[in-house]
């Protein structure tokens, strides 16, 4: 990928409202995430190669947030996780909560595979589309 290509890219991410852009192109990706936690609006760009099925690999994914809120992993204080790391989750499934304005909204899976990783903290403030969950093909 073109530096200056790149660049730009940053640029226009830092002067917008979104949290992650990620662009993939010839068997590479990059994915510039806006940090909002600090004052001044600083971008991390990341580059890592796409896994392709049938490449020897398995296949990674992410689970993101549909709503701008507070995410739960669990329906209450005195249930389980509704998912763990290493629970195969189903397509459809019910993965965990966002509370958006007092209202208690449910994330549901759009993808099926094993969790490998859990990106946030329960309680913790988060944006739409920003990964919850890693998610193994």
């Amino acid at each position: 990928m073109d530096i200056e290509q790149v660049a730009r890219v940053v640029k226009l991410v830092e002067g917008s409202q979104l949290h992650e852009v990620t662009i993939a192109n010839s068997g590479q990706s990059i994915t510039v995430v806006n940090n909002l936690n600090q004052q001044s609006a600083t971008s991390h760009v990341e580059t890592r190669p796409i896994h392709k099925p049938g490449n020897g690999g398995s296949e990674h994914s992410h689970l993101c947030a549909t709503h701008v809120g507070q995410v739960y992993l669990s329906e209450d204080d005195a249930t389980d996780n509704l998912v763990n790391k290493g629970d195969h989750i189903q397509k459809g499934q019910k993965i965990c909560f966002i509370d958006e304005l007092t209202r208690l909204l449910p994330v549901i899976s759009d993808k099926e595979g094993i969790v490998s990783d859990i990106l946030v903290e329960d309680g913790h403030n988060i944006e739409y589309g920003q990964p919850i969950f890693n998610l193994e093909i």
